[in-house]
C-alpha cells in the first residue's frame, strides 16, 4: 500500500495573530463613522423647521441659534484629528523607546 505523509497538520491549529496597527486603524475607522453619523444627525436637526416640527414648539422668546456645517466640522473633526495625531505621537514615542531599550 502507498504511504501518504502530510506536510501540514490536517486539522491545522493555525493561530491568527492580531496586529496592533490593524486594531488601531479599525478603532479610527469606527470613530470616523461615529463622527460622520453625528454630522448627519446634526444636519438633520438643523435643517429648516425639522426640529421645530418634531418638538411642536414655537417659542419666540428664545434666541434663534444657527450652526452651520463649518462650525460642526471645526468643533467635531478638528479635535478628533488633533487627538488622533497626539495618540499617534505618543504611540510612536513608546515604540521608539521600546525598540531602543533592547
Amino acid at each position: 500500500m502507498a504511504d501518504f505523509t502530510m506536510s501540514k497538520p490536517f486539522k491545522g491549529a493555525k493561530q491568527r495573530d492580531t496586529s496592533r496597527p490593524g486594531n488601531i486603524a479599525y478603532a479610527i475607522f469606527v470613530l470616523l463613522c461615529f463622527w460622520a453619523g453625528a454630522q448627519l444627525l446634526n444636519l438633520l436637526v438643523h435643517a429648516p423647521g425639522v426640529f421645530e416640527h418634531l418638538m411642536q414648539v414655537q417659542d419666540t422668546t428664545r434666541p434663534h441659534v444657527e450652526m452651520g456645517m463649518g462650525v460642526g466640522t471645526i468643533f467635531g473633526l478638528v479635535p478628533f484629528l488633533v487627538g488622533s495625531a497626539l495618540l499617534g505621537v505618543i504611540f510612536l514615542i513608546l515604540r521608539w523607546r521600546h525598540h531602543h531599550s533592547r
